[in-house]
C-alpha cells in the first residue's frame, strides 16, 4: 500500500509546484496504450481455470448491479440525488487502485483476476454509467473505447491459441509497464485539481456504502463459493473508493461535478484506511 500511495503523493505534489502537465494528453496515453497492452498481454496468457474467470465475471457484475438496486433505495430514503451519486457508490477504483493492489499483494496471478474486475467494471460504465450520466443508453462511448478492443483480441488469441511474433508480445508487454504507474501518478494530479468541502452528509453516505458493499461481496463470493485470492479480488472491491472516472463523467454532462467531487475525495481518504486494515487482515 505504502509504495500506491508514494506513487499518488508524487503525482499531487508534482501537481502543487506548478508542473502542469498535460493531463489530457497523460490520459489518451494510458487509455489508448497503457491500459489496452496491460490487458491484452494479460489475457494471452491466462493461468487461471475457465471457471475461476467465469467466477470473477459473474461476481463483478453481481455486485455491480445489487450496488446500483441498493444504492438507488438507499439515496431515495435519504433524500439524495440519484443521478447524482448513483455511479461512484456503484462502482469502484479498480483500474488505479484495483489492479495495482492486486499486483503488489498477489503478483501476475493477482493482476490477472483484477483485469478481469476491471475488464467487467468498464464495459458497465461505460455503457450503464454513462447512460445514467447522460439520461440517455447508449453504446457510443462504449464502441469508442480501447479497452474494449484489447478484451475482444486478448481474449481470442487466448482461445484460439494463436502464436503471436514474440517481437509483438514483447512490445506489448513493454508498453504495458506504463500503465499503473501512470494511472497513480495521473491519479495524484486529478485529486489535486478537485475542489474538495468536508460535508457529514456525504462522509455517511461513503460509510454506508462501504459497510453494505463488504455484506454483497462476502455474500456474492460466498454464494458462488470462491475461496483464496479470487475471493480476496472481489472483497476488495467493496473497500475500493470511487474511480476518477465518475468526477470526469459528471463534469462533462454537468451533473453535480462540486458534489461528485466531494463525494470522490472522502472516499478516497477513507479509503487509505479501509484498504490498510483489509490488506492487514488478508496478508
Amino acid at each position: 500500500m505504502i509504495p500506491i500511495i508514494i506513487i499518488i503523493i508524487i503525482g499531487y505534489i508534482w501537481n502543487i509546484i506548478g508542473n502542469n502537465l498535460n493531463q489530457k494528453e497523460i490520459t489518451n496515453i494510458i487509455t489508448w496504450i497503457g491500459a489496452p497492452c496491460l490487458i491484452f498481454n494479460t489475457l494471452i496468457q491466462l493461468e487461471s481455470s475457465i471457471i475461476l474467470l467465469q467466477d470473477m465475471i459473474i461476481s463483478a457484475i453481481l455486485i455491480i448491479f445489487t450496488m446500483f438496486f441498493l444504492s438507488y433505495f438507499i439515496l431515495k430514503i435519504i433524500n439524495f440525488p440519484v443521478r447524482t451519486f448513483i455511479n461512484p457508490m456503484s462502482f469502484s477504483n479498480s483500474g488505479n487502485l484495483g489492479m495495482t493492489i492486486a499486483l503488489f499483494a498477489y503478483g501476475s496471478i493477482g493482476l490477472e483476476l483484477a483485469v478481469i474486475v476491471f475488464m467487467v467494471t468498464s464495459m458497465l460504465h461505460f455503457t450503464l454509467g454513462v447512460s445514467i450520466w447522460s439520461g440517455k443508453w447508449s453504446f457510443k462511448f462504449l464502441a469508442k473505447t480501447p479497452v474494449i478492443y484489447a478484451v475482444f483480441i486478448g481474449l481470442s488469441v487466448n482461445f484460439f491459441n494463436i502464436e503471436l511474433p514474440r517481437t509483438i508480445t514483447n512490445t506489448t508487454s513493454v508498453l504495458a509497464g506504463i500503465a499503473i504507474p501512470l494511472l497513480l501518478f495521473t491519479m495524484g494530479i486529478s485529486l489535486n485539481k478537485i475542489t474538495y468541502k468536508l460535508d457529514a452528509k456525504i462522509i455517511f453516505l461513503v460509510i454506508i456504502r462501504i459497510f453494505i458493499a463488504i455484506i454483497v461481496a462476502y455474500s456474492i463470493t460466498s454464494l458462488l463459493d470462491m475461496e483464496g485470492i479470487a475471493k480476496n479480488i472481489i472483497l476488495l472491491q467493496a473497500v475500493l473508493p470511487a474511480p476518477i472516472f465518475t468526477y470526469l463523467f459528471a463534469s462533462q454532462y454537468d451533473v453535480q461535478p462540486g458534489k461528485v467531487a466531494n463525494y470522490l475525495m472522502t472516499s478516497t481518504l477513507i479509503s487509505l484506511f479501509t484498504i490498510t486494515i483489509f490488506l492487514t487482515l488478508i496478508l
